[in-house]
């Protein structure tokens, strides 16, 4: 916190150098959001030509954005994408095609890398009386301001990168904002609500190449096939041929959407109050070479260009960024004031607030530095063997001082039996998430690297076998069906893709039916 506050006050300090444009005027697209945000203080600091603590962790997450998609847009195209990749040669430039290869491998990074939670529904909205305490008017409070948990807002970007999982809406989430860092807009196309009042009904997210938008689904882990199965499907294309759709069906279910119902389709754009303001602009105008990072955006420009694709109707800002901020600052005082909710939330996710290798190593894996670091510091894989305590160790934790003394944990002069008790069981949970993540992301880690029959080992045996019921048994498995595939163990592949019941499982019981195709002979 110190630290933000610091960085704040040295770039108002810079700003001081500055002079605001008298003509800015706050994008227009914004007196089109819903009437609860637009009403709200969301967009009061839009204008101001102060940095404020929020504006410095926008920019500590557009950073870390900017890092992972830098290296994971460096990585190997997937071998089936490429004789269709140089097909498009009529249709799309060298850059646009290298912009598609680009956003197939930083999708193909975020279905790897966050495992997909079940999407919960948007909670009926609550009723409270209205200002001034007449009763006899209700005021409906939207349901992120009283912290009850929906569809996409739960968690912010920065925390999704650092947990490795998220609802369908979230990893999409991380896909937009990952190709905005390399310069590829990406939308999240939606249907009309059909509630009351209307909310989009999700659907998946669209690249923006050329005229075309190419069509990425984050539930089903995979892109829509093309015409004859081959390649990354059009919307255009998907209008335009019913059976796209219906191959898409698999095991005597039905796609998620019928095709009769793509008439009217919405195309949501994901932009945050920080990525709208001039003080970023001005930023952003300082950045250039490895340091350039994208800290705006420009919805209108983006609608315009949107709106111009066949099949989509309307382009607005979607409320899922607002939404997440209404949600974290009413969490944030709910942790303050109800033990129970701060004891769940704690358990589920207190271990990546620690300071440990666990979360020093995630920071430095999602920047792409794995192998020892030339100043002579640990990568991700060093940082990761660190934070793997023995598991003997950690089933002595409440009982051996020798072991307590091995993990930093010392009795206070002062310190009560209960509250003493307490902490030990914390260290031991903690120590036994810690062994559980850092096993998977070393996984992950040689996944990454190339060295895919190591991954094999740390996902089956290490994960898998090791924690059977564990936080990534469904990660470890799809993963684990994927290292086969590369590894050309197809059959291996398709009995895990076939058998998933993950909230993935749609998607990877149709990447089942899809590997027979693309493995024939």
């Amino acid at each position: 916190e110190q630290a933000l506050a610091d960085s704040a006050y040295h770039l108002n300090r810079w700003l001081e150098g500055h002079k605001p444009d008298p003509k800015w005027e706050v994008d227009p697209l914004t007196s089109r959001l819903p009437r609860e945000i637009r009403d709200s203080d969301l967009l009061d600091g839009v204008g101001k030509w102060t940095f404020s603590i929020d504006d410095v962790r926008a920019m500590q997450e557009a950073t870390l954005l900017r890092d992972l998609s830098t290296w994971v847009s460096k990585q190997q195209i997937d071998e089936r994408l490429r004789p269709w990749l140089t097909g498009q040669a009529e249709t799309l430039d060298d850059v646009q095609r290298e912009n598609l290869a680009t956003a197939e491998r930083l999708f193909d990074w975020t279905v790897r890398n966050i495992q997909l939670e079940a999407t919960p529904p948007y909670p009926e909205e609550s009723v409270a009386p209205s200002a001034g305490g007449d009763q006899s008017r209700e005021k409906k409070i939207p349901a992120p301001q009283l912290a009850i948990p929906g569809p996409g807002y739960r968690f912010p970007t920065w925390d999704i990168l650092q947990f490795g999982f998220g609802d369908a809406l979230q990893r999409s989430r991380i896909f937009i904002e990952l190709a905005r860092q390399q310069g590829i807009d990406v939308v999240y196309l939606a249907l009309p609500g059909n509630t009351v009042p209307p909310r989009p009904r999700p659907w998946l997210t669209g690249a923006l190449i050329g005229s075309e938008l190419y069509l990425f689904d984050c539930e089903l882990g995979l892109p829509i096939p093309g015409p004859k199965g081959e390649g990354i499907a059009t919307l255009s294309q998907v209008l335009d041929s019913p059976e796209l759709i219906a191959a898409l069906a698999v095991d005597g279910q039905q796609y998620r959407f019928a095709h009769d119902q793509l008439k009217e389709i919405v195309a949501l754009l994901d932009v945050t109050p920080a990525n709208l303001s001039q003080r970023m602009q001005r930023v952003q105008a300082n950045l250039a070479g490895e340091q350039r990072t994208i800290l705006t955006a420009s919805p209108s420009q983006l609608a315009e260009r949107v709106e111009a694709v066949r099949g989509v109707s309307n382009a607005v800002l979607w409320s899922v960024p607002f939404e997440s901020i209404w949600f974290q600052t009413a969490m944030k005082k709910l942790l303050e004031t109800n033990r129970d909710v701060a004891a769940g939330y704690y358990q589920a996710v207190g271990i990546f607030l620690t300071r440990g290798p666990l979360t020093r190593g995630r920071q430095l894996h999602l920047q792409g530095k794995f192998e020892r670091q030339e100043e002579g510091q640990d990568g991700a894989k060093g940082l990761y063997m660190q934070a793997r305590v023995p598991t003997a160790a950690i089933d002595q934790i409440g009982t051996s001082e020798e072991v307590q003394k091995a993990l930093g944990l010392v009795r206070g002069a002062n310190e009560g039996d209960f509250v003493w008790q307490n902490r030990l069981a914390s260290s031991h949970m903690l120590a036994l998430q810690a062994k559980q993540h850092s096993t998977y992301w070393l996984a992950l880690s040689h996944y990454e690297m190339g060295s895919h029959e190591a991954a094999v080992t740390w996902l089956q045996e290490r994960t898998i076998d090791a924690f059977p019921d564990g936080r990534w048994k469904e990660g470890a498995r799809y993963n684990l069906a994927r290292a086969y595939e590369v590894l050309g163990k197809y059959q291996e592949a398709h009995e895990i893709y076939s058998a998933d019941d993950s909230p993935q499982a749609y998607g990877n019981h149709l990447r089942a039916k899809l590997l027979q195709q693309w493995t024939k002979p």
